[in-house]
């Protein structure tokens, strides 16, 4: 291009001449910050242990045994390549995939194997790697989605839905996750990627998590998008929740994570301290041979 311009909610953000035109430049126009901002991430002081995984084994790598431990107010990101495994160890904690074995235990307590319903009542979340085929009801309203996790917590004798509580949870989440929505009442399937993938999170976010689990959490969504979201993720560790991400996002990995655990061939490889995360580190882990 011989210049660019930048929109920014659908406002002219600024215009760069060609020998304005880098990554960085077009980055902090459009989230409005300097782009060294982006990764928003906090100091945070790690409390004690709500979530151990001891010996989880997945169907999808039934030889491979893997054991974490995530303490209150942390970010721990979950790297690999493509097919490592990410995907399947996340699903196998929360029980949509059912383990053939292996422990899960959030605050102490113990949740039976493939047990969900038990995962999401000991204060368990999780938003899924594609929001579209298993994240959203695309067809239905912003207000239907939002509250489906939590519906049957404030159901109105357990039976009728309380259409007062899923209007006052999407308005909730309309102003502090910046949901850009016409009404409650919007098809969802008409929303933006990134606007899609915040009422997701309202969605689990609404069941009270003390420990999240995020697949992907970034994937085809805007720049402005990611960096809410970013900033979303250190309130949330900030406020005492326990957050473990898979990412294939390398700069996504380095940016936010108090430390990184690396997975390849379904077993983690070993971990990363903040101190110790590169690129060049990661990857290495992301390669070696699993034994």
């Amino acid at each position: 291009a011989d210049r660019v311009i930048v929109l920014r909610d659908g406002a002219n953000a600024g215009e760069l001449n060609r020998n304005q035109i880098t990554h960085d430049a077009m980055v902090s126009l459009m989230v409005g910050r300097d782009v060294s901002r982006f990764y928003q991430r906090s100091s945070h002081q790690p409390g004690e242990v709500l979530l151990e995984v001891t010996n989880l084994t997945t169907t999808a790598w039934p030889r491979q045994k893997n054991q974490i431990s995530l303490r209150r107010g942390e970010i721990v990101g979950l790297a690999g390549l493509v097919g490592a495994g990410r995907s399947e160890f996340l699903r196998a904690i929360f029980g949509v995939d059912e383990p053939i074995n292996g422990q899960v235990k959030i605050a102490g307590q113990i949740i039976p194997e493939g047990d969900v319903r038990a995962a999401i009542g000991a204060g368990l979340a999780l938003v899924p790697e594609d929001r579209k085929q298993q994240g959203l009801l695309l067809e239905m309203s912003i207000r239907e989605n939002a509250s489906l996790a939590s519906l049957k917590t404030h159901a109105q004798a357990r039976v009728f839905v309380n259409r007062g509580y899923e209007q006052n949870l999407c308005q909730s989440y309309r102003e502090s996750l910046g949901i850009r929505m016409a009404g409650a009442e919007q098809q969802v399937g008409d929303l933006s990627g990134g606007n899609q993938q915040k009422v997701v999170l309202a969605r689990w976010l609404a069941t009270h998590p003390v420990v999240l689990l995020l697949d992907e959490p970034t994937r085809g969504i805007d720049v402005g998008a990611k960096e809410e979201i970013y900033r979303m993720i250190d309130q949330l560790a900030g406020s005492g929740m326990a957050i473990l991400f898979a990412s294939s996002e390398m700069e996504e990995i380095i940016g936010i994570s108090d430390r990184v655990l690396v997975m390849r061939d379904g077993r983690i490889t070993g971990e990363l301290q903040r101190n110790q995360l590169t690129e060049e580190a990661v990857m290495k882990l992301a390669t070696q041979k699993v034994h």
